[in-house]
């Protein structure tokens, strides 16, 4: 581990270029956690760091985030099956993802802290108003305070539910997870669509409790009826019926969500690089950990 002591000299060193230097650094950085950002906030270093400076920073801290992604990494022996509906692990797998996605160095709230601070918002906002899992859906996507990152789509970062939060854009599966994660915390129903090529939500009728509707978190957050689906679109595939009809697991939802990462580092315009190479192995190694 590194030490506030020792870390202002280490900082200095950044924009040694001698080779020697250089070495020592990718194995001082090494040995942390991969995460400085309290360290640095504690001693004031974030303000001083250049934008040369933070990008070398994150990159030397790279490697050490990939080690401890995957030394607290814990699926069970059985995959995704065992995960079932284990809310805790999700969550704690979830943060581990974003924590990795992180750059290790601004300070930002944990995801679950993140996701407290969204439901106390939303119950603020509403007052005395009754809180349904409708009511959420309008106030986090009718207004566009979250939508679909449309221009940079496989953006690893979409995956980082503590950047989605922050930055209001995702991918459908992230937008789809952070409103089941924000929905769980107010005992609302509110579930995940495994969908094909693109994730959803599913919530139930206000009125009756019974009706079916499918979320679509990417786009506005705009319902589709899942029967008027089934009934009018005769031409979608099993696996689609499926996906409306069934149940996401937990486990099956976490899976994708690393199929998808996976699928982005190898969009990435550094796909040449030995780290991005690296992220490819990373997420396709941790999505074999699910498939038992």
């Amino acid at each position: 581990m590194i030490s506030e002591k020792k870390l202002p000299y280490l900082i200095k060193l950044l924009d040694d270029k001698e080779p020697t230097t250089q070495e020592a650094l990718k194995h001082e950085f090494a040995s942390s956690s991969g995460d400085l950002s309290n360290e640095l906030t504690a001693l004031g270093l974030d303000l001083d760091l250049s934008v040369e400076d933070k990008a070398k920073l994150t990159h030397l801290l790279l490697p050490a985030r990939r080690k401890t992604l995957m030394n607290e990494w814990q699926i069970p022996a059985q995959g995704k099956s065992a995960m079932a509906e284990d809310w805790d692990s999700f969550e704690y797998h979830l943060r581990l993802i974003s924590d990795y996605l992180h750059d290790g160095i601004s300070l930002r709230p944990s995801l679950s802290d993140t996701l407290d601070l969204l439901a106390d918002e939303f119950r603020a906002d509403m007052g005395e108003t009754p809180i349904s899992a409708n009511a959420l859906r309008l106030w986090m996507f009718d207004d566009g305070q979250f939508t679909g990152n449309k221009e940079t789509y496989y953006l690893p970062q979409n995956s980082d539910l503590c950047w989605v939060a922050d930055a209001g854009l995702g991918n459908p599966i992230s937008l789809a997870t952070l409103f089941m994660l924000v929905g769980r915390r107010l005992n609302l129903d509110i579930s995940g669509c495994n969908y094909p090529g693109h994730f959803l939500a599913r919530i139930y009728s206000d009125k009756s409790g019974a009706e079916m509707q499918l979320v679509d978190c990417f786009h506005k957050g705009r319902i589709i009826p899942a029967q008027k689906v089934l009934a009018e679109h005769k031409e979608i595939s099993i696996n689609a019926k499926i996906a409306i009809t069934g149940h996401s697991s937990l486990g099956e939802i976490l899976w994708r969500f690393l199929r998808n990462l996976e699928h982005s580092f190898k969009q990435s315009t550094n796909l040449r690089s030995k780290s991005t190479e690296e992220d490819v192995k990373l997420f396709a190694l941790l999505s074999k950990s699910l498939e038992n």
